[in-house]
């Protein structure tokens, strides 16, 4: 053992002279080190080269991460942005159907949101944190988890939105059949009323009794149409009546056309609002020539002008509908 530690004390001892040979004409350069200085030399480089690696490799991390970080701040802030866009638009939705409502007489969505679970609206405590920290530009300070339950809200108001415009068509689509089938128009020329509904003194039989229509007067063969959409559920003889025509209009609705000369149309049918039945005559028990026209309400007779009010919503929908008469 001593031998050796001897033998690699001569060796590191050891004179090592490095020549450099310069390409002018220039003399040599000699330098003599011992070999134990050189392996020092040698040593301290590689520590060196390695230290400065790992230096320049932590500090390239650091970049890395600090533009990582700037990236997913923009896209925060981008975010964040087109999410206040969203929840302004929504808003607007939300106006826009309170007002629909209101023109339709609808029931506000506003009280159908109080009577249930859902709480009476505004912003929560997060919510308002989250606005103030946008309005800041403190992006940094809002976490995924705000945008997460912003995004959540978003959603869920969303989906009340659309529930509430399915609603809407809903009942836009309801109001236009109840439309076509409610009689709003006069099913002939209305020339004179010659006994108005209610109770009256009975033409032929002298006696005080309820009139269930009303006596619409004109001339033989005038023109009678349907009040509204609907079907034939009866189109003959009845006696009182004559010939009569009975309509179904469904939502419990039917009208009646009474001392019809003649008959236009058969049971089964489908009518709509403007088309020809009859024509005028008197048939039946009558004094002369007139229109029993009659509107049923399931069993109830009930008056016929009550639909032809100019001050009904019905009414005001049928400005744009002619006669033919």
């Amino acid at each position: 053992m001593n031998k050796t530690l001897l033998h690699l004390r001569k060796i590191l001892k050891r004179d090592v002279t490095i020549i450099v040979l310069p390409h002018s004409t220039t003399k040599p350069v000699r330098k003599t080190f011992t070999l134990s200085f050189l392996i020092f030399v040698m040593m301290f480089w590689t520590g060196l080269t390695i230290w400065a690696t790992v230096i320049t490799t932590n500090n390239t991390d650091y970049w890395r991460v600090k533009l990582d970080r700037e990236v997913i701040k923009f896209k925060l802030m981008f975010f964040a942005g087109e999410l206040k866009k969203s929840q302004e638009l929504l808003a607007q939705v939300r106006e826009k159907d309170e007002k629909l409502r209101d023109l339709l007489d609808m029931k506000s969505k506003k009280a159908i949101v109080t009577n249930d679970s859902m709480g009476k609206g505004g912003p929560s405590q997060e919510e308002a944190v989250y606005l103030q920290k946008y309005l800041e530009k403190k992006v940094h300070e809002v976490s995924v988890k705000d945008l997460y339950h912003q995004t959540k809200a978003l959603q869920k108001e969303t989906k009340q939105e659309l529930a509430s415009v399915k609603e809407i068509n809903g009942f836009i689509a309801y109001q236009q059949l109840l439309y076509k089938a409610t009689p709003n128009i006069w099913p002939c020329k209305p020339n004179r009323i010659t006994s108005p509904f209610g109770f009256r003194i009975h033409p032929i039989t002298g006696r005080y009794e309820f009139h269930t229509g009303l006596d619409i007067g004109g001339d033989r063969g005038s023109k009678i149409v349907a009040c509204a959409n609907g079907k034939v559920i009866y189109a003959g003889w009845s006696a009182g009546y004559g010939n009569l025509i009975i309509v179904d209009h469904g939502y419990g609705c039917r009208t009646y056309y009474g001392h019809l000369s003649k008959i236009c149309i058969k049971v089964g049918d489908k009518v709509s609002r403007n088309q020809l039945i009859g024509l005028m005559g008197e048939t039946g028990s009558t004094t002369g020539t007139h229109l029993h026209y009659e509107v049923r309400l399931g069993d109830k007779s009930v008056n016929p002008t009550k639909f032809l009010d100019d001050s009904s919503f019905f009414a005001k929908q049928n400005r744009g509908d002619k006669n033919v008469w």
